[in-house]
């Protein structure tokens, strides 16, 4: 992307998510209505597009002012039954997804309105169009995910992946808040993921043909949490629906994926968690024997395991597979003891504090992926697991805690500024390496930072040192 662009980045678009601009409730209409009658109700409504729903409130048409103006041009059509005019493949997205990622989803599919629905049923929620979210100065032109979109080849993608640095840098000038700017960063890294799984699937036809079944292509860890930096790797996974566990076709798309995200600059998982790899490639029993022997294990690799997938999110393919394991993770995630171990692993974690409350250093720096990242991400996701949330991001996962009574005000005022505070040194201590030529990583150097923020560094890993604590009290 040009960098004359990036500085002129208007931040709405990063900053504010689509349960902000969505019109709700949603407007509908019966898909057996003639065209007319879509028309009254527009008019009447001031509305441009209506929406036909299922009997589970889901979202299986649009029909729009647009479209009804096509089949004005013979008034005899205006007679015909919604049905055979509206839209049936209808762009959706999560309450919880940015503005930005609307207008890239409504450039590629061409269309003016997308549906927010829930992202564990499916139901619609409301309606965002285009018209709107222009006059709330988001500019689709201005987008690195369109950049990450329509990339026609690994080299493209490797700017993409480039660029994203400038982005963080733009949008913590314009003084976006760290976690929203995390959530902007992984959403781009999402679009890449799709664009890779795009590029490899292409190579698979060329070579072996299609899928032998339905798959979906999943993004794990922090990129499927929404709360990536700029110095992730690789973390992903497949679900298909074939009649067996795992077929060549898979693994060689796995191959693919794995090497492209490489090439461009997001490098391979030091843990194997890949799609590449046989354990991260399944059905939905395959999943589902997977899953409990996590769930069964107490062994601490099968737990850090369990933890990045439970972060998973659907990049590429046939969603309403990732809808099915999600479901399906969410039940058998419940039980009791799982959660317990899960819970104790946190403990585990030794916090970057001395005996008198000074920050532990190694080389001037402290890894605060470890010290405060990992302690506030697992509290929260145990937590979820235990409610049954469908939330995956970690502010979502402690404010439901909160609303089920599980967490008190106190702590998650102190917890969501720990959260805040090692965001935003890490993205800082990145931007400075980067700058230098240095790899970005977790660690960041204490004596860089001013008074406040050193005295908020502390109070930052106090609160994440009794995560454990907090959490086993959760679950009693």
């Amino acid at each position: 992307m040009n960098e004359e662009i990036l500085q002129r980045i208007d931040a709405f678009a990063y900053r504010h998510r689509l349960a902000e601009v969505m019109r709700s409730p949603v407007m509908t209409i019966d898909a057996a209505a003639p065209l007319t009658e879509a028309a009254r109700l527009m008019a009447e409504r001031h509305v441009g597009a209506l929406a036909i729903l299922d009997e589970k409130k889901r979202a299986i048409g649009l029909i729009t002012d647009r479209d009804i103006a096509h089949q004005a041009a013979d008034p005899r059509k205006l007679t015909r039954p919604i049905a055979e005019a509206m839209l049936r493949d209808v762009p959706q997205l999560p309450p919880d997804a940015f503005v930005f990622e609307a207008l890239t989803d409504l450039r590629r599919n061409n269309t003016r309105h997308i549906i927010v629905a829930d992202r564990a049923s499916g139901a619609a929620l409301g309606v965002v169009s285009m018209s709107a979210l222009l006059k709330l100065r988001a500019d689709d032109a201005l987008l690195l995910a369109t950049d990450a979109e329509a990339a026609p080849d690994a080299q493209s993608l490797k700017d993409v992946v480039a660029a994203l640095p400038r982005l963080a840098k733009s949008l913590l000038a314009e003084g976006v808040p760290p976690r929203q700017i995390a959530g902007a960063i992984a959403a781009v890294i999402r679009d890449i993921y799709a664009r890779v799984a795009v590029l490899a699937e292409s190579l698979m036809l060329a070579s072996d043909g299609p899928a032998p079944a339905r798959w979906c292509f999943l993004v794990l860890g922090s990129g499927g949490r929404g709360e990536a930096l700029l110095a992730a790797d690789q973390d992903h996974a497949l679900v298909h629906d074939g009649a067996a566990d795992d077929y060549p076709w898979f693994e060689k798309f796995g191959l693919h994926c794995a090497g492209i995200l490489d090439q461009i600059g997001i490098p391979y998982c030091r843990g194997d968690v890949m799609a590449s790899n046989r354990e991260c490639r399944h059905n939905l029993a395959g999943w589902q024997k997977r899953i409990k022997t996590w769930v069964a294990s107490d062994d601490d690799v099968a737990l850090l395991n369990a933890d990045i997938f439970f972060d998973f999110r659907a990049a590429y393919g046939d969603m309403a597979l990732a809808v099915d394991l999600r479901a399906l993770a969410s039940k058998l995630g419940r039980e009791r003891m799982f959660l317990r171990r899960l819970a104790a692993t946190i403990g585990q974690i030794e916090a970057p504090l001395g005996l008198f409350g000074g920050v532990k250093t190694k080389g001037g720096r402290v890894n605060l992926k470890r010290g405060a990242l990992l302690p506030i991400v697992s509290g929260a996701r145990v937590l979820a697991l235990s409610l049954g949330s469908t939330a995956l991001e970690t502010e979502a996962r402690w404010a439901a805690a909160r609303k089920a009574g599980r967490v008190s005000a106190d702590d998650l005022v102190r917890i969501a500024d720990a959260h805040d505070m090692a965001l935003k040194l890490m993205l800082a201590q990145q931007l400075a390496d980067i700058e230098k030529g240095r790899s970005p990583g977790p660690d960041v150097e204490v004596k860089r930072l001013l008074d406040f923020d050193q005295e908020r560094l502390k109070d930052g890993l106090k609160i994440a040192s009794v995560i454990d604590l907090i959490v086993r009290h959760a679950l009693v």
